[in-house]
C-alpha cells in the first residue's frame, strides 16, 4: 500500500466527521435533521462508508460496481424521504466532491504524484456515475406528486451545470438549445411559494429551478418560440406577485453554464416589470450591464438621475416614451395622460439635463440612466 493510500485509509473517519459537520454548518435543511439513522448519523455513516470503498476501487483499478451505484441511489431516496429539497441535495453533492478531491491534494507529496493522478481520475470518472446515481435514488424518494416537477428541476440544474443529463431524462423531453430567462426578486420569496412556480410550470414540462431564494431560472426549449418563453416568465411572475428583474440569453446543451451567467448579470441590471412585456436580452441591456461593472461611470450617470428626481415623474415617462420607441401618441396612451402632458414633461427633462430625449445622445444617455435608476432603486428598497 502506498503512503498516500495509507494516510487517507487512517483520516477516513476524521474526514467523513469533518464532511458532516460542515454539511450541517453550510446547508440549513441540515440543521433540523434528527439525529439517527436516516439523520445526522447516516450523514457520517455515509461519509465513512463511501470514502472507504473509493479508497478499495482505486486501489483495485475497478469502477464502482451496480451495487455500489444502487446503496448510492438508496441513500439519495433516504433524503428525499425525510423533506430534503433539491437545492440541498446540490448543494451537498457540491461540497462532497469537493472535500473528496480537497483530501487527497492536502495529503499528497512530490513522490505521491502518480497515486494523486490515480486517485483524482477516478474521483473525476467514477463522481459523473455516483451523482447520478444518488439524484435518480432521490428523485424515486420523492413521493408520486412530486416526482415530475422534481425531475424537471435535477434537470434544470444539471442543464446550467453542463453536468451530463442522461441518466435524468429517461420520458422528458430534452432539446438541444434552451432560452434561459432569469427573474430576479428584490425580496426573498417564501418557500411555498417557489414550490408553486415549479409545480406549475412542471405541468407544461419546463425545466425550472431556484439558483436562491430571490432568483428563479426558467429555461424553454430552443424549439419554441420567444412568445412561449415569454408566457412562462409572465406567469412565474405572476405566482411569484413582485416585480422582477428580467434578463434573458439563448445557448446550446452543454455551454448553458456561460448562458446563465450571461443571463443572470442582464436580470441584475434590468428595470423591474410586474408583467413583462417582452424578454430584455443582452442586446437590450448591454450598456447597463457596462455600466453597473463601471462605479465611476455608474456614479456619472446618478447626476442625471437626481437632475430628473426634480421634476413631475420624468423617469416613468422617459420608460414609457423610449419603451414605446419614443412615438409620442402611444407614449402618451400607456401613461394615460395627454399628449400636450407628454410634450410638457420631455421639456422638463431638457431643461433639468440639458440634453433632448430624442436625440442620439439622449436615447444612449437617459435610457442607460433611466434603467439604472429603476434597477438600483428596486435592490435598495
Amino acid at each position: 500500500m502506498s503512503a498516500l493510500f495509507k494516510a487517507l485509509r487512517e483520516r477516513v473517519e476524521v474526514n467523513a466527521r469533518h464532511a458532516a459537520e460542515t454539511y450541517v454548518n453550510e446547508v440549513s435543511e441540515y440543521q433540523t435533521m434528527p439525529s439517527g439513522v436516516d439523520g445526522r448519523t447516516g450523514i457520517y455513516d455515509f461519509a465513512v462508508l463511501i470514502r472507504r470503498r473509493s479508497l478499495d476501487l482505486v486501489a483495485a483499478a475497478l469502477p464502482l460496481t451496480e451495487k455500489d451505484l444502487a446503496g448510492i441511489g438508496a441513500v439519495g431516496r433516504q433524503r428525499a424521504e425525510v423533506g430534503l429539497s433539491v437545492p440541498s441535495q446540490q448543494q451537498v453533492l457540491g461540497l462532497h466532491t469537493a472535500m473528496m478531491v480537497r483530501e487527497v491534494h492536502d495529503l499528497a507529496r512530490p513522490e505521491d504524484v502518480t497515486d494523486l493522478l490515480r486517485m483524482v481520475g477516478w474521483l473525476g470518472a467514477q463522481g459523473v456515475r455516483a451523482r447520478s446515481a444518488y439524484l435518480c435514488g432521490y428523485t424515486r424518494g420523492v413521493g408520486t406528486a412530486r416526482v415530475l416537477s422534481t425531475r424537471l428541476e435535477i434537470l434544470a440544474r444539471a442543464l446550467l451545470a453542463d453536468e451530463p443529463v442522461e441518466p435524468i431524462v429517461a420520458d422528458l423531453r430534452l432539446a438541444g438549445r434552451y432560452h434561459i430567462s432569469i427573474l430576479k426578486t428584490a425580496r426573498p420569496v417564501a418557500p411555498e411559494t417557489q414550490a408553486e412556480v415549479v409545480a406549475a410550470l412542471a405541468a407544461d414540462r419546463i425545466p425550472v429551478t431556484w439558483l436562491a431564494v430571490d432568483e428563479v431560472a426558467v429555461l424553454t426549449p430552443g424549439t419554441e418560440s420567444k412568445t412561449k418563453a415569454l408566457q412562462r416568465v409572465r406567469q412565474a411572475t405572476a405566482l411569484i406577485g413582485q416585480p422582477c428583474g428580467v434578463g434573458s440569453a439563448e445557448g446550446a446543451v452543454g455551454g448553458l453554464a456561460e448562458t446563465l451567467a450571461w443571463a443572470r448579470e442582464a436580470s441584475r441590471v434590468a428595470p423591474p416589470q410586474d408583467r413583462p412585456e417582452r424578454l430584455p436580452e443582452i442586446a437590450d441591456l448591454f450598456v447597463e450591464m457596462a455600466v453597473a461593472r463601471t462605479p465611476a461611470v455608474d456614479g456619472w450617470l446618478r447626476t442625471y438621475a437626481r437632475a430628473l428626481a426634480a421634476g413631475p415623474d420624468l423617469v416613468a415617462t422617459l420608460r414609457a416614451y423610449y419603451a414605446n420607441d419614443m412615438i409620442r401618441t402611444s407614449t402618451a396612451a400607456a401613461l394615460h395622460i395627454h399628449p400636450r402632458t407628454l410634450d410638457y414633461r420631455l421639456r422638463r427633462v431638457r431643461e433639468v439635463t440639458g440634453i433632448d430625449p430624442g436625440s442620439t445622445v439622449g436615447v444612449r444617455l437617459l435610457s442607460a440612466t433611466v434603467a439604472r435608476t429603476l434597477a438600483v432603486a428596486h435592490y435598495a428598497d
